[in-house]
């Protein structure tokens, strides 16, 4: 299927779409599909831009537009396209009235590696399921009463957890409440294969920035569900989970303790420092005074003060703006999140 047509039968489904009644105040925001010759913005053609980049809202002539990348992330199944647009539109909408409470992807590479989090983690993942499964309010307590354990270690990392809950796993709500409209049947198995993955025994765990689409979606999705009527305040310093208290005074839960994640744990801590290795041994080594200013968040980690970047990142260096499309590994200056000392490409 050609690029325009795919657009033109995206846009046909989209148009049946009410925004509103998918969040008061939405509406279909223009959207762009591209790949590496062209793109097709409102119906029509023009030349690749660089400025085009990843599957996102994007800021275009004084206003945000969603955009799909079709040449490195092809959809040719036009329902689901639609609904991951919706997503995209979702956070357009998002960046066109929220200030704040934005995750900072760099401060979430710093995330706990402590086993003992994870356990406590996958077992609120678990209580939730359930309680979207079962609509029931005791195991949302006890995913609510979990949760205000490993706040109160790691405050800081659980409200950048929360606030990747509140930007992404909000979109994928009103995205699957689209796909709802759309077609019933697959938001119920695409729903089903996220409660799936709240439960698999994978690397998903750990992947906190990722897992967060799927357990923000299924906690809007549990709690109107339940009859719960989301608060939501745009300009609020506060996550929306902190917006939506939970009570869970009195409620006790179970932390099962499950092999799998302090395996695992060990394994992958293993297969980065061997990746990083690697990719400085091959690589070459640019000593420079930089600021990150861009980056995949879906395709990099953190050992130590080293960030490794699989596919680009952008470098504020000398007072110019250099991408690098490209394996890279960055170090950090001591203490710092964003400024880099040197880097190996």
């Amino acid at each position: 299927m050609d690029l325009l047509q795919l657009y033109g039968e995206v846009d046909e489904i989209l148009n049946t779409l009410d925004f509103d009644i998918l969040f008061q105040g939405f509406y279909k925001y223009r959207f762009a599909l591209y790949n590496r010759e062209e793109i097709i913005l409102d119906g029509k053609v023009m030349s690749y831009r660089e400025d085009f980049r990843g599957n996102t809202a994007k800021e275009y002539e004084g206003e945000y537009i969603a955009i799909w990348d079709v040449g490195f992330d092809p959809v040719e199944d036009v329902e689901r396209l639609a609904y991951c647009l919706v997503h995209e539109m979702f956070h357009c909408h998002q960046y066109t009235h929220k200030k704040e409470g934005y995750p900072n992807d760099l401060d979430l590479l710093n995330y706990p590696e402590d086993v003992g989090n994870f356990i406590r983690k996958y077992n609120e993942n678990r209580y939730l399921a359930e309680a979207y499964e079962n609509k029931d309010e005791e195991s949302l307590r006890k995913f609510a009463y979990i949760r205000a354990k490993r706040f109160k270690q790691y405050p800081a990392s659980l409200s950048q957890e929360w606030k990747v809950e509140g930007l992404e796993g909000m979109a994928e709500y009103i995205g699957l409440k689209a796909l709802e409209c759309i077609n019933p049947v697959r938001f119920e198995n695409v729903v089903g294969d996220y409660l799936g993955k709240l439960r698999e025994e994978s690397n998903l765990l750990f992947d906190v920035r990722r897992i967060s689409y799927f357990v923000g979606a299924i906690y809007f999705l549990c709690m109107e569900k339940l009859g719960r009527p989301v608060s939501f305040e745009w300009n609020s310093e506060q996550t929306i989970y902190e917006q939506n208290p939970i009570d869970s005074d009195g409620c006790v839960a179970e932390v099962i303790t499950y092999d799998f994640i302090a395996d695992n744990q060990r394994k992958r801590m293993l297969e980065k420092e061997a990746i990083l290795q690697a990719h400085m041994k091959a690589a070459e080594y640019i000593a420079c005074k930089g600021i990150i200013c861009g980056y995949d968040p879906m395709n990099m980690f953190r050992l130590k003060d080293m960030i490794y970047c699989s596919h680009f990142i952008l470098l504020y260096i000398d007072g110019e703006m250099r991408t690098i499309n490209s394996e890279v590994t960055l170090r950090l200056e001591e203490g710092s999140n964003r400024n880099v000392v040197g880097y190996y490409v």
